[in-house]
């Protein structure tokens, strides 16, 4: 086996192991996008305006350092 032929082996070996991870993600991230899917309109509504709220208050934040 050439040098080159080696190192493409180990690599399919890592690129396998981080797809299972990517594949767990990828799950997940489905069963969000159905669970989000199947709300009625007022509950999307009460968490889109929910999520504005705290992005305007993250806006508005100041952060000081208190020496003790």
């Amino acid at each position: 086996m050439k040098p080159y032929e080696e190192h493409s082996n180990d690599l399919k070996n890592v690129m396998r192991e981080n797809m299972t991870d990517y594949q767990a993600r990828e799950a997940d991230e489905d069963f969000r996008l159905r669970e989000a899917i199947n709300k009625s309109d007022t509950e999307k509504f009460r968490l889109f305006t929910r999520m504005l709220r705290i992005t305007m208050m993250m806006q508005k934040a100041k952060i000081t350092h208190k020496q003790v």
